[in-house]
């Protein structure tokens, strides 16, 4: 300490590129330490407000205990490498850009705060409320939320700073780098708005974190596994969507249904004789004979999928007995898939 100057130093090298600091502001009343890092209970917001760090000052290790800091916009685009803001009250203040790496919430009540863009990589965020709070572009990586509040107005943005990063990138260390953050960050947010009963934005971020490991296997290279994850994606959204399968299996059953009379057709077993529905020429065929054709195929396609097996109809020639085995066993696959989405489907 030098005279009336704070002179506390605080080793954050553990921190990538951080290094040390020493603070030089003046010590605060008879304390031997600036109003910034003396660990005391009373400090009010014009204690603070008179030594308000300026845009992209460091104030490492700061202690901020026991006041109401609502609305504040002090935070904003400033250094406070593990900090410590405890009991504080913090509705609507604007940490915007504000580097808070490995510091501390605990007890904070953020309401409706804005950390848009800010780092709170190693954070811990304990018994806080974040309800309507904006963190769109925060990072998130390894931040650890304890007894936290959140709701559907608490903003994480569509895509995670990571995501859009890996989208934005060639790099295969950097897409790896990117995915672990992206893929780490969404579990913990699945999770958190689990412990806060919310199923909607859990799913939201479990199709996210999905997302995000598709896109860096086709930019990683690894073709099979992104191959499987669109297929997966597509057909039941990554297993969280029975109204994907359901549309999945209508467009086999149609497809097949209009195919099956242009492949050799269908023959439906009457008490005389044997009647085939076949269209071989369907621009020179009859509106109501087509319609009629449809129909008989769509019940043979519904029946086939479904692998009922009534035999009261069969298909006709080889491409046609082919098309309802692939019918049969897609029809086997996707009821499958629709049980198990069905299944862990939040309620």
């Amino acid at each position: 300490m030098a005279g009336d100057r704070c002179g506390y130093h605080h080793d954050v090298t553990a921190i990538p590129g951080a290094g040390e600091t020493t603070c030089w502001r003046p010590v605060w009343g008879d304390r031997d330490r600036c109003v910034w890092h003396a660990d005391e209970f009373n400090k009010s917001e014009a204690d603070l407000n008179e030594l308000a760090p300026n845009e992209g000052e460091r104030i490492d290790g700061a202690v901020i205990t026991t006041t109401d800091l609502n609305e504040t916009d002090m935070f904003s685009d400033v250094v406070m490498l593990e900090a410590t803001f405890e009991n504080v009250r913090l509705r609507y203040a604007d940490f915007s850009e504000a580097d808070l790496q490995r510091s501390t919430f605990n007890g904070v009540d953020a309401y409706g705060a804005t950390f848009r863009r800010a780092d709170l990589e190693d954070a811990q965020v304990k018994n806080s409320d974040l309800r309507s709070a904006s963190l769109i572009h925060a990072e998130l990586y390894k931040v650890a939320f304890s007894d936290t509040r959140v709701d559907r107005k608490t903003e994480f943005g569509s895509k995670l700073i990571y995501e859009e990063r890996l989208e934005e990138s060639d790099d295969d260390s950097t897409v790896a780098t990117c995915q672990e953050a992206a893929t780490w960050t969404y579990r913990q947010l699945e999770s958190l708005f689990t412990r806060n009963a919310d199923p909607v934005p859990t799913t939201k971020y479990f199709v996210r974190e999905k997302d995000t490991r598709r896109k860096a296997a086709w930019k990683l290279g690894n073709y099979v596994r992104a191959v499987k994850m669109e297929a997966s994606r597509w057909v039941m959204l990554y297993g969280t969507s029975p109204w994907r399968v359901l549309g999945g299996s209508a467009v086999v059953i149609l497809i097949c249904a209009l195919l099956f009379p242009l492949t050799g057709g269908i023959q439906e077993m009457g008490a005389d004789q044997a009647i085939t529905y076949a269209v071989e020429q369907p621009q020179d065929t009859a509106v109501p004979v087509l319609v009629s054709v449809f129909l008989k195929s769509l019940y043979f396609s519904v029946v086939t999928f479904a692998t009922l097996g009534f035999g009261d109809i069969s298909p006709v020639g080889s491409f046609a007995r082919f098309l309802a085995g692939v019918e049969s066993l897609l029809g086997s696959l996707l009821m499958a898939m629709l049980v198990y989405v069905l299944t862990r489907t939040p309620r």
